[in-house]
Parts: C-alpha cells; structure tokens; sequence
C-alpha cells in the first residue's frame, strides 16, 4: 500500500549499505509534529518532525554485518527496509570515465561479466538530472542494486572493480554511490557560495535557475538536432538514391577506394561536413552464413549507420562508443556478402580510427575488415551543425541534484575521475578543484573527508608531440595533493592515444585501491609511482631523489627518457638522464643558465619510461629549479 504520510529518501531502501563504525543518520517526512519510531536490531529510537514534516535521528555506530531489517513507524504508517548490510560507503563522482559502464567493457572483461554475482557489492546510481535553484532533498527513481548477472551491466567500471577489491581485501559488504556526469566539468559540481570568486559562472547558473532558460535551451537543442537530421537527409545522394547505396542491387563499379582505417583528408574530405559512404563485399561459405555473428567497426566519427546485405544492423548518433553490432541469423548468406556504412561527419574531422578492431566475428572465427574500401562522397554541406547547449554541464548544476541529497548519508570517502573537460583551464581548475573538495567535506560534515582522484592518462597520438594541453592539465591536478588526506592515482601507461574513454579501468580501479589501502585504511602500501623528493644541483649535473620507490626506481627500456630542461625563455631541450644507486642524474651543460625541470609533458608521453618496482609509474611534472 502507497504510503501518503510517511515518505522516505530513496536512498533509505531495500538494500541499502550503512557506512560501518559511524553514527548513522536515518531522516524522511511526516505530518508537522508527528512522533516518529525508528526500530533496528530491536531497539526503538524516537524523534518527531518539525513544523515542516522534517524529521531525522542518530542510530548508534554498528559493526560490519547483515542482511538487517528497519522499521519506520509514524502518522499510523509503517515502511520496512529490508536487506540492509552494514559495510563500507564510497561515493564514486565524475565524468564519463568513471561513468563507463560494465556495458562497454564485457568484450574486455567477459569473465568478470560470467562470474558477476556478490551480492555484498551494491551500486546506487543517480540518475542525470540538474537543478541550478535549489538543493534537491530526494532522488527520484534511483534504488540499490546488488552485482548480479542482470545488473552488473549498467554497474561503473571503476567503481565495480574498486568494490570488489574493498570487498574481497576486508570481507565487509561494499556500496557504491554513483554520481557521475559525463563530459561535466568540475564546476557543474559545485555551489553557488564555493564559486563566489568566479562571477561568470555565477551568471550562467543564475540564467539557467530560471525555468524560461532551460526550456529555450531544450527547444533550441531539439531545432538544432532536427535542422541538422533534415539537412544532411535531403542532401544524402546515397540515401535518396534508387537504389540506395546500402542496396547490393547498386552498382558502385566507379567508386574509388582507400584503406580503412583512415582519417578523411585522403578522401578529399578534410575539414568538410556531409555524408560519406563506405561498401566492402566479402565471401563466406555456407557454414559460416547460417550462423550469428558480430560486426565491429572500431570507432567512427561522427555518426554512422551500418548495413549488411541491404539490411541495417545498428547505428551509432556521436563518435565516442565504439561501434560493436549483433547479426542475427539470415542476416548473412553463402557468396558474396555487402557491408556498407553510412558515416555522418559534423564537425569537420571525419575519421575511422586506427588502432580499433575492424572485424566480422562468426563463431570462432574472424574476418580483418581492415584494408581496402570503396567509398563515396554523398553530400557536402558547407555549413557547420549548430552547438548544442548541454543543460547539465552548467555551473552548480549537477552539486544541487546529485551531491546534495547525499549529504546525510555517512560515507567512507571519494573516488573522483574528471577532468578532461576542463583540460586547457589548469591554473584556474588548481583553485576550483580544492574549492571543491572543501565544499563536499563541509558540507558532508566530514571535515578529514578523504578524497581520492585520477590523474588524466596519456591520450592523443604519440607523434603529435606538440601537444601539451593534458601535460599542464595533469601537473595542475597535482595542486590538490596540498590539501590533507587526499591522493593522487598516477595513469600514464593506462590511456589509449585514439580513446577519451580506455577500456582498462580494472587497473585503474586497482590505484585506487592502493590508494584507499594507504590513505584511509591506515596500510603500509605504496600507491603511486615514483614522486620527486628533493633535487639538488651539483656542477654540471642535477640529482634527483624520489619517493615511494617499493623497493627501487626502474627503467623500462634500454635509456631513461622523457626529462627536459629550459632556461628563462622556456624553450625546453630534451636532456640525459641515467639511473643510478635510486637517484636521477641529468646533464644540463646543454641548457645555458637552466631555470625549469620537467618529465613527461606531453598529452601521450610515450617515451616516459621511469617506474618503480611495483610497475607504477612517475607522474608528470614541472619543477622550478
């Protein structure tokens, strides 16, 4: 039966994880000065609701323990939360990394995937929602999930693997709050009073705390998508066509060809927008046709549509996800079998990404789709796709919905993977970063909060060495280390330089492990790769000592690599550097008055080899000497 008078939060459900040896804060809403009995482990406790319905009581620290159960008496109501486990509370927040779902990664982890089924580790997730007026109470449609093979799917990666590290290393049930945004930047998650410095973004938050905004930005989005759908349409000779391109009965005998992968600027089609369409025909027995199979296309940008033997078989509308498509049976046939996809480019830089898997997948077997293509340039449209406004990423947004109603719920730290949408704002993200974490620790009431973060991986092509967006970013994030217990996972083996999103969060997840072993649970572990100590100039040579070297600093490779030195000018000079006894040594007679010291700056440091013997590697850093 519906409650009326009785309502809790859904975080307070069936369930729930309880953050063990912590004072336990249970709340909801009554009738205005109603008594209200809380019942655990058969003791009663009271309270009652002030004039506004509001009510909240302490239960006593508990131990690790459960499945328990809860009764909620008030207003001639009674709510029972069952299967309550006492454990371990982490919040997991941030962008799409650690957003990425188990989803994604089962072709990388299928084993994982098989065995799911502890149902000591849970997951609230959050459902994406914003609020730039209030702070929200409640969460609506959001519940507990224990790891199952029916939910393990939509579990985060990272924080999944976290979990069951937790959970395996001290035999305690693990829940995981899971409030993650992708592509939200760090201010989105903060308040209005942490941003009171920074009145540009008090200005946005206010225009869109205001109803008419978000539905002219709603409106202007849908006009924007439909506009742009219209418009790449009805420019769409391979659609329009009859027969359509992704017909096997069209003649594409005057197409030409390129190898896929390839980026567009050899199809002519470098900084332009349209549609162009790919066909490949393969040959397969019968035996290998009447059989399921799985189609990847690595990864495409923008949007494609893929079809086999005129039938389409998925689609995929940005260019982050990779392209991974089910064939169902009757799909293929014996003889020749068309391939043809449709790829939408919105932005300019068109590309089927090196380095993906290109690949028919029938039974045991696998076919390279890697090679030669005939390709057809269907549509140029001069005009660039409008931007769209994404809602959520506005300052405050996303700290009002999906931080604010956990604020009563004892939690044992943080996990935080964010950043890249603020790449290229480092100076201004050292300030809102650790006014961020200030603001969560306050307002958690947890003032020693810890607070565990990633540094960015390397990303980008490793001969695009120019490029040091990511390398002042990951410097930057350093910056929060000042603040009492918080640590820093090093990742800089751990990115693929053609993906936002690596798919190995295992290894990831497993630092922060490290890390929680060390910072919150008192552990005499090493976390982190190898951190610069102290440097000391001596003649012609700099000395550099390091901690957290678990038994010594490594080399992989032949010659250590990645160390530049600049004069005042900052025009920075690749230096030697050898290893010796546990220290660095670097000659500098090359670089005339030497002032700055840096390893690893570039967005894909690929040639950064220092390590220690735990196979953690250094971090990136600048050093004024």
């Amino acid at each position: 039966m519906q409650n009326i008078n009785l309502k809790l939060p859904s975080l307070i459900n069936d369930g729930m994880v309880l953050q063990q040896n912590e004072e336990i804060k249970i709340w909801g809403w009554t009738l205005p000065q109603e008594e209200v009995k809380v019942i655990f482990k058969e003791e009663e406790y009271l309270t009652a609701a002030n004039a506004e319905g509001e009510w909240s009581l302490f239960l006593p620290a508990q131990k690790a323990g459960g499945p328990f159960e809860m009764k909620i008496i008030a207003a001639a109501e009674e709510i029972t939360v069952s299967d309550i486990l006492i454990g371990e509370v982490w919040l997991c927040s941030g962008q799409s990394n650690m957003e990425l779902p188990m989803q994604r990664v089962k072709d990388r982890y299928a084993e994982e995937i098989a065995a799911a089924g502890n149902d000591q580790i849970r997951e609230f997730k959050l459902p994406i929602t914003y609020n730039f007026k209030d702070e929200n109470k409640d969460i609506k449609e959001a519940s507990w999930k224990k790891v199952s093979q029916n939910t393990i799917s939509d579990f985060s990666a990272l924080a999944y693997f976290f979990a069951k590290k937790l959970n395996k290393k001290y035999e305690v049930p693990v829940g995981i709050l899971n409030a993650s945004v992708g592509g939200s930047p760090v201010e989105a998650w903060m308040s209005r009073k942490s941003l009171a410095e920074y009145p540009e973004y008090l200005k946005v938050a206010a225009e869109f705390a205001q109803p008419e905004k978000i539905k002219e930005a709603e409106a202007h989005n849908l006009e924007v998508n439909k506009e742009w759908a219209k418009l790449v349409y009805e420019n769409d000779r391979g659609l329009n066509n009859k027969p359509p391109y992704f017909d096997p009965d069209y003649n594409d005998s005057d197409w030409q060809t390129v190898r896929i992968p390839t980026k567009f600027d050899r199809l002519n089609f470098a900084n332009k927008n349209g549609v162009v369409w790919f066909r490949k025909e393969i040959e397969l027995i019968k035996a290998e046709a009447e059989n399921e199979a799985r189609l990847w296309l690595g990864r495409i940008v923008d949007a494609d549509t893929a079809y086999v033997n005129g039938k389409r078989v998925g689609a995929v509308t940005y260019k982050y996800p990779p392209r991974k498509y089910k064939l169902k049976k009757g799909v293929l046939k014996a003889g020749k079998n068309l391939i043809a996809v449709r790829v939408v480019v919105n932005d300019g830089q068109g590309e089927f990404v090196a380095d993906k898997p290109y690949k028919l997948f029938i039974g045991e077997n696998e076919i390279d789709l890697k090679g030669e293509w005939k390709y057809k340039i269907a549509a140029v449209i001069e005009e660039d796709k409008k931007e769209e406004i994404f809602i959520q990423w506005q300052p405050t947004g996303l700290f009002n919905a999906m931080i604010a109603p956990l604020l009563n719920y004892k939690i044992k730290g943080v996990c935080w993977y964010q950043g890249e949408s603020n790449t290229g704002r480092e100076e201004e993200y050292k300030d809102l970063f650790k006014k961020m974490i200030r603001l969560w620790r306050k307002r958690f009431n947890q003032e020693e909060l810890p607070f565990i973060y990633a540094q960015l991986p390397n990303f980008e092509p490793p001969e695009e060495n120019e490029r040091e967006i990511w390398a002042a970013f990951r410097n930057a994030q350093r910056d929060a280390l000042k603040l009492e217990n918080t640590a820093m996972t090093v990742n800089l083996d751990l990115g693929e330089w053609n993906d936002l999103h690596p798919l190995n969060k295992k290894d990831v997840a497993h630092r922060f492990y490290l890390a929680a072993r060390k910072l919150v649970y008192g552990e005499d572990v090493v976390y982190s790769g190898p951190e610069l100590k102290k440097l000391t100039k001596k003649e012609s040579q700099l000395i550099l000592e390091f901690n957290n070297l678990a038994g010594g600093l490594k080399v992989k490779g032949e010659q250590l690599k990645g160390f530049e030195l600049a004069a005042a000018d900052e025009k920075f000079k690749t230096v030697k550097a050898k290893l010796n006894n546990n220290q660095i040594i670097i000659d500098i007679k090359e670089v005339e008055h030497p002032k700055y010291l840096r390893y690893a700056w570039k967005d894909n440091p690929s040639e950064a080899n220092l390590y220690n013997q735990l196979d953690l590697p250094a971090g990136t850093f600048l050093e004024k000497l």
